[in-house]
């Protein structure tokens, strides 16, 4: 069965949103304003999803009329059929659907500036090895099968050139299942490989599987064996490359960083003039390598407290700061109960995970009431729930804008500063 229907706006993961017959339906590939031809609709997890036959008539402008090759199986990207510049005007409304649940936080993202990306935007990805097909690259749409990607968009020029010869060093090398962890510089004249567990492969990668310095030597600077949880067991070579900033950041293969290298030098611009002027003490509760307590250093002179649980990023963070107190292998939470008297004057930075911040950092912060914070955050909805709380406590949304990391993705970062009243 068949049914054609017109696309009211976007939903969930970037999803059209129509209605049917079932009610509320969600039509991944589809528009806003494009009269589409959908599948029968199927419930998935509690809600209904129909796939796109056609469109008819124009597209949306946004549409890419020539999406990747891989775009019908590989679960890499879920907008492969959205270009990236118009797209990321669409991201404002994706952004304000996840927080409906506060209106007023809801306008406030509608009305945000977006900072595009180009594509080739990735310094940093994550692939899987399937030793039995030969094939490395990203899983497939709803599977955990693996695809390959020869000529994936989203890749840094030096990556997508490089991936064909990482493949066949593992098929002469690596006879198990593996993940394989890649990282460049901005520039993308530096680069790190390294291998992890993983899923379905051994706890631990062995040793004879590194691929020799003879073999990848010429591909990248260095190559290790990393733990499940990103933690660098050996190899040869170099673990880490230097982001080329204001302040220069090594960042270790298994760290997080952020993944875009055309928008890493905005974000430090934007951190930097969202911080200020002045010489305030500044607090980074989530700080990885330093990337954002990097940028407030630049305003003026001032003290810094980073507090980082992942010891290796850590101690990076340590060596790229090294005027810096480095709070290591400790949770923002943990340490600022160790405190009761801190300075109101501070600015406090944060990038919480996805999931946001925890119930009791976000108590901690009410209770302090520091006059600044600038945060990150990758998830519209845990975005709005934190920053709701704390406008309840006595903050408010002084500028807030999206960042498009991840083009031909329906994901969008948000920048944002509140202040205290």
């Amino acid at each position: 069965m068949t049914e054609t229907v017109q696309i009211e706006g976007l939903g969930g993961r970037g999803r059209g949103v129509t209605h049917t017959v079932e009610g509320v339906c969600f039509v991944p590939g589809a528009l806003p304003d494009e009269t589409v031809t959908i599948g029968e609709p199927q419930a998935r997890h509690g809600v209904w999803e129909a796939p796109l036959l056609g469109v008819s008539g124009p597209g949306h402008p946004a549409r890419n009329p020539e999406p990747c090759g891989h775009a019908d199986r590989c679960g890499g990207c879920d907008w492969p059929h959205v270009l990236p510049e118009p797209g990321a005007e669409l991201k404002r409304e994706i952004a304000a659907a996840a927080a409906r649940t506060h209106p007023e936080l809801a306008a406030r993202l509608r009305e945000a500036p977006v900072i595009p990306s180009p594509p080739a935007y990735r310094l940093r990805a994550r692939f899987h090895w399937d030793p039995g097909r030969g094939v490395l690259g990203f899983y497939r749409r709803r599977s955990w099968t693996v695809t390959g990607i020869a000529g994936c968009r989203l890749l840094s020029p030096r990556l997508a050139k490089t991936l064909p010869r990482l493949e066949a060093i593992l098929r002469d090398t690596v006879p198990g299942t593996v993940d394989l962890e890649w990282l460049e510089d901005l520039e993308g004249r530096a680069a790190v490989a390294a291998l992890r567990p993983g899923r379905g492969g051994p706890d631990a990668v062995p040793e004879a599987w590194l691929p020799p310095r003879s073999t990848a030597g010429e591909l990248v600077d260095g190559w290790r064996l990393l733990t499940r949880s990103g933690r660098d067991t050996g190899g040869w070579g170099t673990r880490s490359v230097t982001m080329t900033l204001p302040v220069p950041l090594s960042v270790p293969v298994g760290a997080f960083f952020q993944v875009n290298r055309h928008l890493v030098p905005v974000i430090f611009r934007e951190t930097a003039r969202l911080v200020g002027p002045g010489n305030a003490p500044v607090w980074d509760l989530h700080a990885g390598v330093g990337l954002l307590a990097a940028a407030a250093s630049t305003t003026g002179d001032r003290p810094l407290t980073l507090v980082e649980p992942f010891r290796p990023a850590g101690r990076a963070a340590a060596e790229n700061l090294p005027a810096a107190r480095v709070v290591v292998g400790r949770t923002a939470e943990a340490y600022l109960a160790r405190h009761r008297r801190l300075a109101r004057e501070a600015v406090v930075l944060t990038d919480p995970p996805r999931s946001g911040m925890t119930p009791k950092l976000r108590h901690q912060l009410a209770g302090w009431h520091p006059a600044r914070i600038v945060s990150m955050a990758c998830n519209a909805a845990t975005w709005a729930r934190d920053v709701a709380f704390l406008t309840a406590h006595g903050y408010r949304l002084a500028e807030v804008m999206l960042l498009d990391l991840f083009p031909f993705t329906s994901h969008v970062e948000i920048l944002s500063r509140l202040e205290a009243v």
